[in-house]
């Protein structure tokens, strides 16, 4: 809350289109990210730290019998390079360690894709990761899909600047840690060779639509087809320990996930401005929400959304720091978008406690 307040007002202080030239001050980011990463890194083993508990056995099982339980959830052959790596871990370090690392990686590689998306700005973009609404969940529950959603931000700047080898090697740890993250993926690349924003605009809209009128069909349908087997199961999960869960259309989840596309409408077709780098931000987090909202009644369906919502502050502060989106007092307006994107976290955590 401190440094975005101070960002902030370095923000706010620029005048018209000011902040398009400013060059961030990385300092405070980066020593903001080592304090993340050691005080969620070395955090305790406990229930309010969602899968860390579940994380903890398996790993104290390699440790003790040098194998991983076969029962349950772990599926070490899915997710093989994530697993390889705890396996190397679990003989060297306990788990604390090897939670500090794997938040390394999940924060370390995120900066390094800000940077590299945005070396002027990547410290504001970073920020705006920092204070995301799912930014928390997937650092210390999520751990799998969060580290391998960082490799996939890196691989995507890799091909918004044109690398070639760079983008491979990424998206294969990627999947390798978490085989879900094949969705952006293949959104990434399909929208790197069609840049297209009306066919984007389309298939959102289109997947509403379908979602509203045949949506129990397509979940079924999509559960048969899934390449993930969690995945598949959470599509037809009823229950939850015993607890019968409701399938239901997340108009809160639409709304939220809708903040970037509604503001990518008035970029594109209102002010008639972008770069190929915001069109394929835009266009992979637009395809990767479209699926999510084919499966929107999913009872775990914000695991299915985080593929395209580990995206959504990246996608939303891109543009605010590169193009003129607004015609007056740009700056300011950029200052207090930012701000309100931390203070709807803020309040989120508050009505959550």
């Amino acid at each position: 809350m401190f440094v975005t307040a101070n960002q902030f007002n370095v923000i706010n202080s620029q005048r018209g289109y000011g902040v398009l030239y400013h060059r961030d001050n990385f300092k405070p980011v980066i020593w903001l990210s080592i304090f993340t990463i050691v005080f969620f890194g070395f955090r305790p083993v406990h229930h309010i730290f969602g899968d860390t508990v579940v994380y903890d056995e398996i790993y104290h099982t390699l440790q003790t019998l040098g194998t991983f339980n076969s029962e349950g959830a772990t599926q070490p052959e899915n997710d093989w390079l994530f697993y390889l790596f705890m396996a190397f871990c679990a003989p060297i370090m306990d788990i604390y360690y090897f939670f500090a690392i794997v938040m390394c990686l999940y924060v370390a590689m995120m900066f390094t894709g800000c940077r590299k998306l945005d070396f002027r700005h990547g410290a504001s973009i970073m920020l705006f990761c920092l204070g995301a609404f799912s930014f928390y969940g997937y650092a210390v529950n999520g751990i799998r899909n969060g580290v391998a959603c960082s490799f996939v931000i890196l691989a995507l700047a890799g091909v918004c600047k044109g690398d070639r080898v760079w983008p491979i090697i990424m998206s294969f740890i990627a999947i390798g840690c978490h085989k879900s993250t094949a969705l952006p993926l293949a959104c990434m690349f399909f929208t790197f060779f069609i840049r297209a924003p009306k066919l984007m605009y389309f298939t959102w809209i289109s997947a509403i639509v379908l979602s509203l009128t045949f949506g129990e069909y397509i979940e079924m349908f999509l559960s048969m087809i899934s390449y993930d087997d969690r995945l598949s199961s959470e599509l037809n999960l009823d229950d939850v320990d015993g607890v019968i869960m409701e399938h239901r259309f997340r108009w809160d989840f639409l709304l939220y996930s809708s903040m970037p596309i509604l503001l990518g409408v008035y970029i594109l077709f209102k002010r008639k401005i972008y770069n190929n780098t915001y069109l394929i931000l835009l266009g992979t987090y637009i395809y990767a929400n479209a699926f999510w909202i084919l499966a929107i009644r999913a009872v775990f369906s914000n695991r299915i959304a985080y593929l395209s919502w580990f995206l959504y502050p990246i996608v939303l502060a891109y543009p605010l720091f590169n193009l003129p989106v607004f015609p007056q007092n740009h700056s300011q307006k950029v200052a207090w978008i930012f701000l309100a994107h931390f203070g709807f976290t803020t309040v989120m955590w508050m009505l959550g406690k």
